[in-house]
């Protein structure tokens, strides 16, 4: 086959085609993925890009292959590259919705939590701390703050908060009836 032969022929399916693309043109084909690239805000691939993401073969332009592909060939890696890019953004959505799962199911158990045992050890250092001061010379006792206000009621219930984030957290577990629940049953502490 001579050289001009292979100026003619698409580097994809091989065919001779008048109206080939050369593989470094990045023209806009005013298809789906070039309206998904403007609202992304990011260039048009040349063929050449979109033979790199489709094929594991390097290319280059003293490889001695064609430089060309045909239409047919550009449309069909197109279309595989927005599949591609469409499969990528989906899979990085599900896995932020699956993480924030993670974390409302860490937040469901903490509220569901027995502190009993952390008001416990509590109450165990502040008697430590008392027997301390009394071994100690009596030294004069700083001035009791103020319990800090709570001006964020929850509407469900008589509790309230210092910070919105705190109500707007402890809210959830008005609302969990109104959304799918978990069949597994809650984790209790043993008393």
């Amino acid at each position: 086959m001579a050289m001009e032969d292979l100026m003619k022929m698409c580097r994809v399916c091989m065919g001779e085609a008048e109206d080939l693309v050369d593989i470094n043109d990045n023209k806009s084909m005013g298809d789906g993925l070039s309206a998904d690239l403007k609202l992304a805000k990011e260039p048009e691939p040349t063929p050449a890009d979109l033979l790199k993401k489709c094929c594991p073969f390097p290319i280059s332009s003293d490889d001695g292959f064609p430089m060309k592909v045909c239409e047919p060939c550009l449309k069909k890696m197109r279309v595989a590259h927005q599949f591609r890019r469409r499969y990528a953004k989906n899979i990085a959505y599900l896995e932020r919705v699956k993480e924030e799962q993670k974390d409302q199911e860490t937040l469901d158990m903490l509220e569901t939590e027995d502190w009993g045992l952390v008001d416990r050890i509590k109450s165990e250092a502040e008697e430590e701390e008392d027997e301390y001061e009394n071994l100690e010379p009596k030294k004069k006792k700083p001035k009791l703050q103020a319990e800090k206000p709570r001006p964020f009621k929850c509407p469900d219930c008589p509790k309230s908060f210092t910070g919105k984030a705190q109500l707007t957290m402890h809210s959830r577990t008005h609302t969990k009836g109104s959304r799918k629940t978990s069949t597994r049953p809650k984790r209790r502490s043993i008393k």
